[in-house]
Protein backbone atom coordinates (compact mmCIF):
# COMPACT_ATOMS: atom_id res chain seq x y z
CA UNK A 1 0.00 0.00 0.00
CA UNK A 2 1.03 3.64 -0.34
CA UNK A 3 2.80 5.01 2.73
CA UNK A 4 0.06 7.24 4.18
CA UNK A 5 -0.27 6.63 7.91
CA UNK A 6 -2.92 9.35 8.16
CA UNK A 7 -5.24 7.15 6.07
CA UNK A 8 -5.07 4.46 8.79
CA UNK A 9 -5.75 7.02 11.53
CA UNK A 10 -8.67 8.53 9.61
CA UNK A 11 -10.18 5.07 9.05
CA UNK A 12 -10.08 4.33 12.80
CA UNK A 13 -11.63 7.69 13.64
CA UNK A 14 -14.31 7.26 10.96
CA UNK A 15 -15.18 3.85 12.43
CA UNK A 16 -15.97 5.44 15.80
CA UNK A 17 -17.68 8.57 14.47
CA UNK A 18 -19.93 6.64 12.05
CA UNK A 19 -21.02 4.28 14.86
CA UNK A 20 -21.49 6.98 17.51
CA UNK A 21 -25.25 7.57 17.10
CA UNK A 22 -26.04 3.84 16.97
CA UNK A 23 -23.78 2.79 19.86
CA UNK A 24 -25.47 0.16 22.11
CA UNK A 25 -24.76 2.32 25.18
CA UNK A 26 -27.53 4.78 24.27
CA UNK A 27 -30.22 2.09 24.04
CA UNK A 28 -29.02 0.58 27.32
CA UNK A 29 -29.21 3.96 29.07
CA UNK A 30 -32.70 4.55 27.66
CA UNK A 31 -33.84 1.19 28.97
CA UNK A 32 -32.43 1.96 32.42
CA UNK A 33 -34.12 5.37 32.51
CA UNK A 34 -37.44 3.91 31.36
CA UNK A 35 -37.26 1.22 34.05
CA UNK A 36 -36.62 3.89 36.68
CA UNK A 37 -39.50 6.05 35.44
CA UNK A 38 -37.19 8.92 34.55
CA UNK A 39 -37.69 11.13 31.47
CA UNK A 40 -35.60 9.89 28.57
CA UNK A 41 -32.46 11.84 27.64
CA UNK A 42 -31.74 12.74 24.01
CA UNK A 43 -29.97 9.99 22.06
CA UNK A 44 -27.06 10.36 21.72
CA UNK A 45 -26.61 12.49 24.84
CA UNK A 46 -23.79 14.52 23.24
CA UNK A 47 -21.69 14.60 20.08
CA UNK A 48 -17.91 14.79 20.52
CA UNK A 49 -15.07 15.74 18.20
CA UNK A 50 -12.88 12.87 16.98
CA UNK A 51 -9.27 13.83 16.42
CA UNK A 52 -5.83 12.40 15.81
CA UNK A 53 -4.03 15.17 17.74
CA UNK A 54 -1.93 14.51 20.84
CA UNK A 55 -3.57 14.82 24.31
CA UNK A 56 -1.90 18.19 25.06
CA UNK A 57 -3.92 19.80 22.23
CA UNK A 58 -7.36 18.69 23.50
CA UNK A 59 -7.82 21.29 26.31
CA UNK A 60 -7.29 24.03 23.75
CA UNK A 61 -10.37 22.96 21.75
CA UNK A 62 -14.07 23.26 22.60
CA UNK A 63 -16.41 20.46 23.69
CA UNK A 64 -15.83 16.76 24.47
CA UNK A 65 -13.17 15.04 22.35
CA UNK A 66 -11.83 11.57 21.68
CA UNK A 67 -8.16 11.44 20.69
CA UNK A 68 -6.56 8.55 18.78
CA UNK A 69 -2.94 9.69 18.72
CA UNK A 70 -0.36 7.77 16.66
CA UNK A 71 2.66 8.03 18.96
CA UNK A 72 4.92 5.19 17.80
CA UNK A 73 5.70 3.12 14.68
CA UNK A 74 7.98 0.09 14.59
CA UNK A 75 8.89 -2.70 12.19
CA UNK A 76 7.20 -6.06 12.67
CA UNK A 77 10.39 -8.09 12.37
CA UNK A 78 8.75 -11.41 13.21
CA UNK A 79 6.18 -11.08 10.42
CA UNK A 80 8.71 -9.63 8.01
CA UNK A 81 11.15 -12.50 8.49
CA UNK A 82 8.50 -14.94 7.26
CA UNK A 83 8.30 -13.22 3.87
CA UNK A 84 11.22 -10.98 3.06
CA UNK A 85 14.59 -12.70 2.84
CA UNK A 86 17.63 -10.38 2.55
CA UNK A 87 19.39 -12.96 0.40
CA UNK A 88 16.84 -12.12 -2.32
CA UNK A 89 18.40 -8.69 -2.81
CA UNK A 90 21.21 -9.77 -5.13
CA UNK A 91 18.81 -11.56 -7.46
CA UNK A 92 16.19 -8.78 -7.50
CA UNK A 93 18.12 -5.53 -7.55
CA UNK A 94 21.74 -6.46 -8.15
CA UNK A 95 24.60 -7.00 -5.69
CA UNK A 96 24.89 -4.48 -2.87
CA UNK A 97 21.43 -2.96 -3.21
CA UNK A 98 19.88 -1.88 0.14
CA UNK A 99 16.99 -3.77 1.74
CA UNK A 100 14.85 -0.69 1.07
CA UNK A 101 13.91 -2.38 -2.18
CA UNK A 102 12.20 -5.19 -0.26
CA UNK A 103 8.65 -4.72 1.12
CA UNK A 104 8.27 -4.06 4.86
CA UNK A 105 5.70 -4.53 7.63
CA UNK A 106 4.85 -1.94 10.30
CA UNK A 107 3.02 -1.97 13.63
CA UNK A 108 1.27 1.28 14.58
CA UNK A 109 0.70 2.21 18.24
CA UNK A 110 -2.10 4.59 19.20
CA UNK A 111 -2.79 6.31 22.53
CA UNK A 112 -6.58 6.67 22.90
CA UNK A 113 -7.87 9.16 25.47
CA UNK A 114 -10.90 11.39 26.02
CA UNK A 115 -11.31 14.95 27.28
CA UNK A 116 -14.25 16.98 28.53
CA UNK A 117 -13.69 20.22 30.39
CA UNK A 118 -16.60 19.96 32.83
CA UNK A 119 -18.08 16.45 32.76
CA UNK A 120 -16.18 13.28 33.59
CA UNK A 121 -19.26 11.27 32.55
CA UNK A 122 -18.69 12.34 28.95
CA UNK A 123 -15.03 11.29 29.06
CA UNK A 124 -15.86 7.83 30.39
CA UNK A 125 -18.80 7.39 27.99
CA UNK A 126 -16.45 8.22 25.09
CA UNK A 127 -13.95 5.60 26.21
CA UNK A 128 -16.70 3.03 26.89
CA UNK A 129 -18.15 3.32 23.39
CA UNK A 130 -14.77 3.31 21.61
CA UNK A 131 -13.34 0.34 23.57
CA UNK A 132 -16.51 -1.68 22.99
CA UNK A 133 -16.52 -0.87 19.28
CA UNK A 134 -12.86 -1.84 18.76
CA UNK A 135 -13.48 -5.09 20.66
CA UNK A 136 -16.43 -6.00 18.42
CA UNK A 137 -14.69 -4.94 15.17
CA UNK A 138 -11.02 -5.87 15.57
CA UNK A 139 -10.37 -6.20 11.82
CA UNK A 140 -10.23 -2.99 9.79
CA UNK A 141 -10.20 -2.82 6.00
CA UNK A 142 -9.74 0.13 3.68
CA UNK A 143 -8.22 1.42 0.44
CA UNK A 144 -5.33 3.86 0.01
CA UNK A 145 -4.85 4.99 -3.56
CA UNK A 146 -5.36 1.89 -5.69
CA UNK A 147 -4.25 -0.59 -2.99
CA UNK A 148 -6.56 -2.27 -0.49
CA UNK A 149 -5.33 -3.10 3.02
CA UNK A 150 -6.39 -5.01 6.10
CA UNK A 151 -5.14 -4.87 9.70
CA UNK A 152 -6.01 -6.16 13.16
CA UNK A 153 -6.62 -3.84 16.11
CA UNK A 154 -5.67 -5.13 19.58
CA UNK A 155 -5.55 -3.54 23.02
CA UNK A 156 -1.98 -3.50 24.39
CA UNK A 157 -1.07 -3.93 28.05
CA UNK A 158 1.05 -1.07 29.40
CA UNK A 159 2.26 -0.76 32.99
CA UNK A 160 1.31 2.26 35.10
CA UNK A 161 4.93 3.50 35.02
CA UNK A 162 5.08 3.29 31.22
CA UNK A 163 1.77 5.11 30.81
CA UNK A 164 2.91 7.80 33.27
CA UNK A 165 6.11 8.40 31.28
CA UNK A 166 4.11 8.56 28.06
CA UNK A 167 1.78 11.21 29.48
CA UNK A 168 4.71 13.18 30.90
CA UNK A 169 6.17 13.27 27.39
CA UNK A 170 2.96 14.93 26.15
CA UNK A 171 3.21 17.58 28.94
CA UNK A 172 -0.40 16.78 29.90
CA UNK A 173 -1.92 15.63 33.22
CA UNK A 174 -2.58 11.89 33.30
CA UNK A 175 -6.09 10.95 32.13
CA UNK A 176 -7.95 7.71 31.43
CA UNK A 177 -6.27 6.18 28.35
CA UNK A 178 -5.46 2.91 26.59
CA UNK A 179 -2.92 1.84 23.95
CA UNK A 180 -4.02 0.05 20.76
CA UNK A 181 -1.77 -1.74 18.27
CA UNK A 182 -2.75 -1.68 14.59
CA UNK A 183 -0.95 -4.42 12.67
CA UNK A 184 0.25 -5.35 10.21
CA UNK A 185 0.55 -2.46 7.72
CA UNK A 186 2.36 -3.85 4.66
CA UNK A 187 4.23 -1.31 2.55
CA UNK A 188 5.26 -1.96 -1.03
CA UNK A 189 8.96 -1.65 -1.81
CA UNK A 190 10.56 1.18 -3.75
CA UNK A 191 11.45 0.29 -7.32
CA UNK A 192 15.03 -0.93 -7.60
CA UNK A 193 17.25 0.84 -10.15
CA UNK A 194 17.84 -1.02 -13.36
CA UNK A 195 21.34 -2.35 -14.02
CA UNK A 196 23.33 -0.80 -16.88
CA UNK A 197 22.81 -2.54 -20.18
CA UNK A 198 25.67 -4.51 -21.70
CA UNK A 199 27.15 -2.92 -24.80
CA UNK A 200 26.05 -4.91 -27.85
CA UNK A 201 27.27 -2.70 -30.74
CA UNK A 202 29.18 0.50 -31.64
CA UNK A 203 28.44 3.22 -34.20
CA UNK A 204 31.47 5.00 -35.67
CA UNK A 205 30.78 8.28 -37.42
CA UNK A 206 33.38 10.36 -39.40
CA UNK A 207 32.89 14.08 -39.99
CA UNK A 208 33.39 15.59 -43.44
CA UNK A 209 35.73 18.45 -44.27
CA UNK A 210 33.19 20.98 -42.97
CA UNK A 211 32.94 19.22 -39.62
CA UNK A 212 29.40 17.95 -40.30
CA UNK A 213 28.28 14.50 -39.10
CA UNK A 214 26.01 12.23 -41.16
CA UNK A 215 22.72 11.01 -39.69
CA UNK A 216 22.83 7.30 -38.71
CA UNK A 217 19.83 5.46 -40.02
CA UNK A 218 18.71 1.87 -40.38
CA UNK A 219 18.50 0.18 -43.76
CA UNK A 220 14.86 1.31 -43.98
CA UNK A 221 15.83 4.92 -43.46
CA UNK A 222 14.51 5.21 -39.87
CA UNK A 223 16.59 5.73 -36.74
CA UNK A 224 17.43 2.34 -35.22
CA UNK A 225 15.93 1.60 -31.76
CA UNK A 226 17.46 -0.67 -29.08
CA UNK A 227 15.35 -3.63 -27.95
CA UNK A 228 13.51 -3.22 -24.62
CA UNK A 229 15.07 -4.86 -21.57
CA UNK A 230 13.20 -7.90 -20.21
CA UNK A 231 11.14 -7.43 -17.00
CA UNK A 232 12.62 -8.79 -13.74
CA UNK A 233 11.49 -12.35 -12.90
CA UNK A 234 8.63 -12.98 -10.50
CA UNK A 235 9.70 -14.34 -7.09
CA UNK A 236 7.21 -16.17 -4.81
CA UNK A 237 8.13 -16.49 -1.11
CA UNK A 238 5.05 -17.84 0.68
CA UNK A 239 1.34 -17.63 1.41
CA UNK A 240 -0.42 -15.56 4.06
CA UNK A 241 -3.99 -15.33 5.29
CA UNK A 242 -5.64 -13.23 7.97
CA UNK A 243 -9.08 -14.49 9.01
CA UNK A 244 -11.56 -14.55 11.86
CA UNK A 245 -14.44 -16.59 13.27
CA UNK A 246 -17.15 -16.14 15.89
CA UNK A 247 -16.34 -17.96 19.14
CA UNK A 248 -18.85 -19.76 21.37
CA UNK A 249 -19.38 -16.64 23.49
CA UNK A 250 -20.21 -14.56 20.40
CA UNK A 251 -16.80 -12.86 20.28
CA UNK A 252 -14.87 -12.34 17.05
CA UNK A 253 -11.54 -14.20 17.10
CA UNK A 254 -8.83 -13.09 14.64
CA UNK A 255 -5.95 -15.28 13.46
CA UNK A 256 -3.20 -15.43 10.85
CA UNK A 257 -1.79 -18.38 8.92
CA UNK A 258 1.64 -18.74 7.30
CA UNK A 259 1.64 -20.92 5.20
CA UNK A 260 -2.04 -20.46 4.61
CA UNK A 261 -5.07 -22.72 4.48
CA UNK A 262 -7.99 -21.32 2.49
CA UNK A 263 -11.56 -22.52 1.82
CA UNK A 264 -13.97 -21.82 -1.07
CA UNK A 265 -15.10 -18.19 -1.03
CA UNK A 266 -12.08 -17.01 0.98
CA UNK A 267 -9.05 -14.95 -0.07
CA UNK A 268 -5.35 -15.63 0.45
CA UNK A 269 -2.17 -13.65 -0.26
CA UNK A 270 0.73 -14.97 -2.38
CA UNK A 271 3.68 -12.92 -1.17
CA UNK A 272 6.86 -12.11 -3.06
CA UNK A 273 8.27 -9.58 -5.51
CA UNK A 274 7.72 -8.56 -9.16
CA UNK A 275 4.37 -10.39 -9.09
CA UNK A 276 2.25 -7.97 -11.16
CA UNK A 277 0.68 -9.77 -14.12
CA UNK A 278 2.40 -13.08 -13.38
CA UNK A 279 0.40 -16.27 -14.18
CA UNK A 280 -0.58 -18.46 -11.22
CA UNK A 281 -0.82 -22.26 -11.24
CA UNK A 282 -2.19 -24.75 -8.70
CA UNK A 283 -0.47 -28.16 -8.44
CA UNK A 284 -2.31 -31.07 -6.82
CA UNK A 285 -0.71 -33.87 -4.82
CA UNK A 286 -0.82 -36.09 -7.90
CA UNK A 287 1.02 -33.50 -10.02
CA UNK A 288 -1.98 -32.11 -11.94
CA UNK A 289 -1.34 -28.47 -12.89
CA UNK A 290 -4.28 -26.04 -13.18
CA UNK A 291 -4.11 -22.42 -14.33
CA UNK A 292 -5.80 -20.31 -11.60
CA UNK A 293 -4.86 -16.86 -12.89
CA UNK A 294 -8.62 -16.23 -13.16
CA UNK A 295 -8.81 -16.37 -9.35
CA UNK A 296 -6.64 -13.24 -9.00
CA UNK A 297 -8.32 -10.21 -7.37
CA UNK A 298 -6.57 -7.49 -9.38
CA UNK A 299 -7.66 -4.39 -7.37
CA UNK A 300 -6.22 -5.87 -4.15
CA UNK A 301 -2.97 -7.15 -5.72
CA UNK A 302 0.36 -5.34 -6.02
CA UNK A 303 3.94 -6.09 -7.13
CA UNK A 304 4.64 -7.62 -3.70
CA UNK A 305 1.50 -9.76 -3.40
CA UNK A 306 -1.10 -11.55 -5.46
CA UNK A 307 -4.52 -11.85 -3.82
CA UNK A 308 -6.53 -14.85 -5.01
CA UNK A 309 -10.08 -15.86 -4.12
CA UNK A 310 -10.97 -19.55 -4.25
CA UNK A 311 -14.20 -20.20 -6.21
CA UNK A 312 -17.22 -21.15 -4.15
CA UNK A 313 -19.42 -22.37 -7.02
CA UNK A 314 -21.40 -19.12 -7.18
CA UNK A 315 -20.50 -15.55 -8.06
CA UNK A 316 -16.96 -14.47 -8.89
CA UNK A 317 -14.59 -16.08 -9.70
CA UNK A 318 -16.64 -18.56 -11.71
CA UNK A 319 -16.19 -22.30 -11.60
CA UNK A 320 -16.68 -25.12 -9.13
CA UNK A 321 -14.73 -25.10 -5.86
CA UNK A 322 -11.53 -27.19 -5.92
CA UNK A 323 -11.35 -30.41 -3.92
CA UNK A 324 -9.94 -30.05 -0.41
CA UNK A 325 -6.38 -31.22 0.02
CA UNK A 326 -2.72 -30.27 0.12
CA UNK A 327 -1.53 -28.33 -2.92
CA UNK A 328 1.38 -26.27 -4.20
CA UNK A 329 0.87 -22.87 -5.81
CA UNK A 330 3.36 -21.73 -8.46
CA UNK A 331 4.30 -18.27 -9.70
CA UNK A 332 7.24 -18.01 -12.08
CA UNK A 333 9.72 -20.73 -11.17
CA UNK A 334 8.86 -20.80 -7.45
CA UNK A 335 6.19 -22.87 -5.75
CA UNK A 336 5.04 -22.91 -2.11
CA UNK A 337 2.50 -24.96 -0.09
CA UNK A 338 -1.18 -23.96 -0.04
CA UNK A 339 -3.83 -26.10 1.66
CA UNK A 340 -7.46 -25.96 0.53
CA UNK A 341 -9.94 -26.78 3.30
CA UNK A 342 -13.66 -27.55 3.40
CA UNK A 343 -15.94 -24.70 4.39
CA UNK A 344 -18.51 -24.95 7.20
CA UNK A 345 -21.39 -22.46 7.10
CA UNK A 346 -21.39 -20.67 10.50
CA UNK A 347 -24.85 -19.11 10.12
CA UNK A 348 -26.74 -21.62 12.34
CA UNK A 349 -24.45 -20.92 15.29
CA UNK A 350 -22.14 -20.41 16.81
CA UNK A 351 -23.75 -22.88 19.25
CA UNK A 352 -25.98 -25.82 18.23
CA UNK A 353 -27.42 -28.61 20.35
CA UNK A 354 -28.44 -32.26 20.08
CA UNK A 355 -26.64 -35.43 19.05
CA UNK A 356 -28.09 -35.54 15.51
CA UNK A 357 -26.68 -32.60 13.55
CA UNK A 358 -26.49 -31.35 9.96
CA UNK A 359 -23.84 -29.02 8.53
CA UNK A 360 -23.89 -27.08 5.27
CA UNK A 361 -20.91 -25.69 3.40
CA UNK A 362 -18.61 -26.91 0.63
CA UNK A 363 -16.01 -29.60 0.04
CA UNK A 364 -17.45 -32.45 2.16
CA UNK A 365 -15.92 -35.38 0.28
CA UNK A 366 -17.20 -38.90 1.06
CA UNK A 367 -14.45 -41.25 2.18
CA UNK A 368 -12.11 -38.38 3.08
CA UNK A 369 -14.32 -36.60 5.62
CA UNK A 370 -13.47 -36.71 9.33
CA UNK A 371 -15.71 -35.12 11.98
CA UNK A 372 -15.01 -34.84 15.71
CA UNK A 373 -17.01 -33.34 18.58
CA UNK A 374 -14.53 -32.15 21.14
CA UNK A 375 -11.81 -34.80 21.11
CA UNK A 376 -14.19 -37.65 20.19
CA UNK A 377 -14.23 -38.72 16.52
CA UNK A 378 -17.63 -39.43 14.94
CA UNK A 379 -17.70 -42.99 13.50
CA UNK A 380 -17.69 -43.02 9.70
CA UNK A 381 -20.81 -45.19 9.66
CA UNK A 382 -22.78 -42.42 11.36
CA UNK A 383 -21.86 -39.75 8.77
CA UNK A 384 -23.95 -39.15 5.61
CA UNK A 385 -22.68 -36.80 2.87
CA UNK A 386 -25.23 -35.34 0.45
CA UNK A 387 -24.64 -35.37 -3.31
CA UNK A 388 -22.30 -32.57 -4.36
CA UNK A 389 -20.64 -32.39 -0.92
CA UNK A 390 -22.55 -29.25 0.12
CA UNK A 391 -24.06 -30.76 3.28
CA UNK A 392 -23.43 -33.54 5.76
CA UNK A 393 -25.47 -35.07 8.59
CA UNK A 394 -24.17 -37.18 11.45
CA UNK A 395 -25.06 -38.63 14.82
CA UNK A 396 -22.57 -38.84 17.64
CA UNK A 397 -22.79 -40.48 21.05
CA UNK A 398 -23.37 -38.08 23.92
CA UNK A 399 -19.94 -37.41 25.50
CA UNK A 400 -19.29 -38.10 29.16
CA UNK A 401 -19.16 -34.45 30.22
CA UNK A 402 -21.24 -32.19 32.43
CA UNK A 403 -24.51 -30.90 30.98
CA UNK A 404 -24.08 -27.48 29.39
CA UNK A 405 -20.48 -28.10 28.31
CA UNK A 406 -19.59 -26.44 25.00
CA UNK A 407 -17.50 -28.57 22.61
CA UNK A 408 -16.07 -27.59 19.18
CA UNK A 409 -17.08 -29.38 15.98
CA UNK A 410 -13.98 -30.02 13.87
CA UNK A 411 -14.24 -30.96 10.18
CA UNK A 412 -11.31 -32.32 8.15
CA UNK A 413 -11.13 -33.46 4.53
CA UNK A 414 -8.01 -35.10 3.09
CA UNK A 415 -6.17 -34.14 6.28
CA UNK A 416 -6.99 -30.39 6.00
CA UNK A 417 -9.13 -28.87 8.75
CA UNK A 418 -11.80 -26.21 8.20
CA UNK A 419 -11.88 -22.92 10.13
CA UNK A 420 -13.72 -23.12 13.48
CA UNK A 421 -17.39 -22.37 12.88
CA UNK A 422 -19.80 -24.23 15.19
CA UNK A 423 -19.89 -25.57 18.75
CA UNK A 424 -22.16 -28.11 20.47
CA UNK A 425 -23.74 -27.52 23.87
CA UNK A 426 -24.31 -30.85 25.58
Amino acid sequence: MTLDLSAITDSLLDLVSSSWASAPLWAELDAAEAAAGSPLSPVPAFTPTFTGFAPDVLPKENGPQLSLYLYHVEADNARESLFWQPQMVSSLAGPGQPVGFLPTALDLYYLMSAYSAGDYHQEQMLMSIAVRLFHNKPILRGVTGSSSWELTLTMEHRSYDEMSRLWQATTSPLRLSVVYRAAVVFLDADLAPQANKDTSSFNVMVANAAGQLPVATSSAGATAASPPSPPPPAVLLGTFRQGSYIGPAGEEVSFTQEPATVAPGQQVWLVGANLSGAPVALISGTGTVSDITGWVVEPASSPSRIVIEVPSGAGSPPGPPPAAGQYQVRVGTNQVPLNIAPWVDPSPGPIVSGTALALTGAGFAPGQLEIAVGVTPVPAGQVTVAAGGASVSFTYPAPDVAAGTVLPISVRVAGVEADPALWVRT
